[in-house]
């Protein structure tokens, strides 16, 4: 009785194995071609895609570093107030929340600079 269960472990792991290799590599196929017929033939060209935007003049681009530098003095302002509040209050202790409060407004000062940055 004990050889008959490890024969049979013996050929149960193997075909466990195999099986599972045969349903993953099941997934890898490619799959076979479509037939043409099967899509609408009003269907605009590849070279019909949207204009791409011009980049932005240099009137903008100036408009844009005027901002940024205006909200970077900004930020240096609200990052020196959240030092100073940091340095009057134990955080360990008791968190304000007028300091998470200043956080997250840095937060949001920070990715709107981030954002002129990239246009």
């Amino acid at each position: 009785m004990e050889g008959q269960r490890r024969f049979f472990l013996k050929m149960l792991i193997p075909a466990a194995v195999f099986s599972g290799a045969a349903i993953l590599g099941a997934q890898d196929r490619p799959k076979p071609p479509h037939d043409p017929s099967q899509f609408p033939q009003d269907v605009p060209p590849q070279s019909a895609l949207p204009p791409v935007p011009k980049p932005p003049s240099k009137i903008q681009l100036k408009a844009n570093q005027r901002e940024i530098k205006k909200e970077v003095d900004r930020l240096f302002s609200l990052a020196q107030d959240l030092k100073e509040e940091a340095g009057k209050t134990d955080t360990v202790v008791v968190l304000s929340v007028a300091f998470v409060e200043k956080t997250q407004e840095i937060e949001k000062l920070a990715k709107k600079i981030r954002d002129l940055a990239r246009d």
